[in-house]
């Protein structure tokens, strides 16, 4: 529930101008201070009750275990040592985490409604700061001063005007969107493959949420919730469930018929995200061209190790004197990876980046008749097309936190499955 709040404390300030602050400085957010006492939490309980602890899928639990160990590797050649290794010592705290989901996590609903409580607080706020175009004086809670007008803010250029895109809570509205359509991802699919009872309240919170996700103006996010939409609806029709596809077409209805009003009020700020792909006239487009080939300039210089996990943005500003843009990773994850830790890094974050998907090739007939499989590949999905555009996902604690969430939920029911 806290994984997207910005609310943190500065342990150490690192400033090393004019790279972002947030890259270099040690912060604890309240999303860190919820993992680091559930583990404590679960770890007194197996003292009190013992019991085994068991990986998942072993390859998953491998393949992170190899995950881990690279981004310690990469310490050695850091372009910033300190910070590698306290961003090293979080992906163990999240391997410890990822068996927590892998052995704790019995039951739908304990997921389904801390999701629903996390999307709703976040979308609430976000709707509000749209429409006034400013923040809502929740700075004790984390919240961005906004302000359209001022450089640095996340807007929408429309006509000479900048249009504030939804904050939410959280640092970035990419990273609002990510949490949105990864949340909306396990709600749809409770809707496809739920029983009826349950459907209907997954099916209201999707028409509640689905507003705020198009909000954040995040066309990662978009496409990340369209996927896994598009994936749910397909095997439905697929495996012949007719009343689920009924249900999933008269609720993405529903939703087009809800944001028709925006749609019809702001049609040019919308349209201003679509531009036909072409990348030379869209500005966010060519800054993410030119971080990803100044990063796989870094890459090919430092395959071995990385340049450190966590030290991408400083590794920029040391590498390159001419920079137009803010020092930043590339914004694709499968290029960040291997820059961070090395081509080995890279290489066990690919096959888990590739490997559910190989499996239900594979497996389909078996994943069609399971619910908890099919929902699980719906939010790894909608993950995997935002980290094709965006870090977030392994950079940032509320990407982390839904990264490792998917692997830990799809590595325990792959080992159900067999």
């Amino acid at each position: 529930m806290l994984a997207p709040f910005r609310y943190r404390a500065s342990l150490w300030a690192r400033p090393f101008h004019p790279v972002y602050s947030d890259y270099t400085d040690f912060l604890l957010s309240a999303g860190d201070v919820a993992v680091f006492f559930t583990l404590v939490f679960w770890a007194c309980s197996l003292l009190v009750q013992p019991r085994r602890v068991k990986p998942g899928n072993p390859l998953v639990f491998a393949l992170l275990t190899g995950l881990t160990v690279a981004a310690w590797v990469s310490t050695l050649g850091s372009f910033d040592p300190v910070a590698s290794r306290y961003h090293s010592v979080r992906f163990v705290l999240l391997l410890f985490y990822y068996l927590f989901i892998v052995n704790e996590i019995t039951s739908t609903w304990l997921l389904v409604v801390p999701v629903f409580i996390q999307a709703g607080a976040q979308a609430l706020i976000g709707v509000g700061q749209f429409f006034a175009q400013s923040s809502l004086g929740l700075q004790i809670l984390g919240e961005h001063v906004l302000d359209p007008l001022v450089s640095g803010t996340s807007i929408i250029p429309v006509h000479g005007g900048r249009i504030l895109r939804a904050y939410g809570l959280t640092d970035h509205p990419n990273i609002l969107g990510g949490c949105l359509a990864f949340a909306l991802a396990i709600l749809l699919a409770v809707v496809v493959y739920g029983e009826r009872r349950k459907s209907l309240p997954a099916s209201a919170a999707v028409l509640l949420l689905f507003p705020a996700l198009l909000l954040t103006f995040s066309r990662s996010a978009w496409l990340g919730f369209f996927a896994a939409g598009a994936f749910l609806f397909g095997s439905a029709l697929f495996s012949r469930k007719w009343d689920s596809a009924i249900r999933t077409a008269l609720l993405g209805a529903a939703c087009l018929a809800a944001i028709t009003p925006l749609l019809l009020r702001d049609g040019s700020v919308f349209g201003k995200r679509f531009n036909g792909g072409d990348v030379t006239g869209d500005a966010p487009m060519a800054e993410r061209a030119f971080l990803m080939e100044k990063g796989n300039t870094l890459f090919v210089e430092h395959s071995a190790i990385g340049v450190g996990l966590g030290a991408s943005p400083l590794a920029m500003k040391m590498r390159f004197e001419e920079f137009p843009l803010p020092y930043q990773p590339p914004h694709f994850t499968l290029l960040t990876v291997p820059l961070e830790t090395g081509v080995f890094g890279g290489a066990f974050y690919l096959l888990l980046f590739i490997y559910p998907f190989a499996d239900f090739i594979l497996r389909r007939k078996i994943y069609l008749h399971t619910p908890a499989g099919m929902g699980v590949l719906a939010l790894l999905l909608a993950i995997s097309v935002v980290s094709l555009f965006d870090y977030h996902t392994w950079y940032y604690l509320p990407g982390r936190i839904w990264q490792w969430l998917a692997w830990g939920l799809y590595s325990q029911v792959s080992a159900r499955m067999g």
